[in-house]
C-alpha cells in the first residue's frame, strides 16, 4: 500500500470539496431534512490539510482557533474522508501546529465510520444537533394555558434564563458558564422585541409563568439549517411542574405554530449530557443531523 502523504488545503481545494459532497450526499440520503447544498468548496474552511495515498486524495481536516475561546474548531465542513483512519494522521498533524489543548469538532451523526475515528482519538459527545418535521400535534392539556409573551414578561424571562444556567452547572453536566448577573441577563432578554427573530412563548398556571419556550428564525447555511426552518432555541419549566405536561404543551403549541407559519422543518439542540433534555427532545421526534465532539488534553 502506497504511504499517506499530507498536504495543505490551498492546493487541493477542489478535491477536499469533492470528498464533502461525498459525504454530504450520504447524510441527506439519511436524513432528507438537510439543506440543498451545490457548492462545496464555498463551504470548506480556509485552513487545513488534505491526505493523499498514491496521488488520490483521502481525506481533508480543516478549521481554525477561536480567539474567543483559544479552542481549535472544525466545523460542519471540517472534514470528510474515503478512508476515515487517514483523518488521525491529519489530527496528529494539526494539534500539534495549533499549538492549543482543546479541541472541537462536528461530525455527521448518521455516519458510524467517521464517530469512531475521533472516539478513537479521546474525543467525546458533548452535544446533539437534531431536526423534525412541523406536523402539527395535538394540543396537549397541562391544566394551563400557553401565550405569545410580551415585554411585560421581561422579568419571567429572565427567571428562566436564570433557572437554565443553574440547571446546566449541576452535575452531571458540569458547565463552567455561571447565570451572569441578573441585571445583565435582564439587558439581554430586553432586546428580543426590537424585530421579530426571536419568538418567545410563555406557559401559565393559575396565573403564574411556569414555563417558556423561544423560537428563532435561525439564517439558513452551515450545511445544517434548512430552507423554511425555525430553531427551537430555548425550553424550560419550573421544577415544580415537571411532569405535569407543561414541557409536552409548548412543545405542541411551538410546532402548530411553525406549521401555521409556513415553516417546513424545525432545528434544535441540546448536551447529551443534559439529563432532562436529552431524554426529552429525541421522544418528540427530533433526529440527531451532528453530534459535537470535544477533548481537552490536561
Amino acid at each position: 500500500m502506497a504511504s499517506l502523504e499530507i498536504h495543505p488545503l490551498s492546493g487541493l481545494r477542489d478535491e477536499a470539496a469533492n470528498l464533502l459532497a461525498e459525504r454530504y450526499a450520504r447524510q441527506r440520503a439519511a436524513e432528507p431534512l438537510l439543506p440543498d447544498v451545490r457548492h462545496f468548496e464555498a463551504e470548506l474552511p480556509d485552513e487545513g490539510h488534505v491526505a493523499t495515498r498514491g496521488g488520490k486524495v483521502v481525506a481533508y481536516l480543516a478549521g481554525t482557533v477561536d480567539e474567543k475561546t483559544g479552542m481549535a474548531r472544525w466545523l460542519f465542513a471540517g472534514h470528510a474522508a474515503r478512508e476515515p483512519e487517514a483523518l488521525r494522521d491529519l489530527f496528529a498533524l494539526q494539534s500539534q501546529e495549533l499549538g492549543v489543548s482543546r479541541f472541537m469538532l462536528t461530525v455527521p451523526a448518521t455516519d458510524p465510520a467517521l464517530i469512531d475515528v475521533w472516539f478513537r482519538l479521546a474525543f467525546g459527545c458533548q452535544a446533539v444537533w437534531a431536526v423534525r418535521e412541523v406536523d402539527p400535534p395535538e394540543p396537549v392539556e397541562f391544566g394551563g394555558s400557553i401565550r405569545r409573551a410580551t415585554p411585560d414578561d421581561l422579568e419571567a424571562i429572565v427567571d428562566f434564563d436564570q433557572l437554565l444556567y443553574d440547571h446546566q452547572v449541576t452535575a452531571p453536566s458540569f458547565s463552567e458558564f455561571k447565570a451572569p448577573p441578573r441585571a445583565e441577563l435582564r439587558a439581554e432578554a430586553s432586546e428580543i422585541w426590537a424585530d421579530d427573530t426571536y419568538i418567545p412563548f410563555l406557559a401559565e398556571v393559575g396565573g403564574l409563568v411556569v414555563g417558556m419556550l423561544g423560537l428563532y428564525r435561525r439564517p439558513e447555511g452551515e450545511l445544517r439549517v434548512p430552507a423554511s426552518n425555525i430553531d427551537l432555541a430555548f425550553a424550560a419549566t419550573r421544577d415544580e411542574v415537571r411532569g405535569s405536561g407543561a414541557g409536552l404543551a409548548l412543545t405542541a403549541f411551538a410546532l402548530r405554530w411553525a406549521h401555521e407559519q409556513g415553516f417546513r422543518s424545525m432545528t434544535v439542540d441540546w448536551r447529551s449530557v443534559n439529563l432532562l433534555s436529552s431524554r426529552f427532545w429525541p421522544r418528540r421526534g427530533f433526529r440527531p443531523q451532528y453530534l459535537r465532539l470535544y477533548r481537552a488534553v490536561p
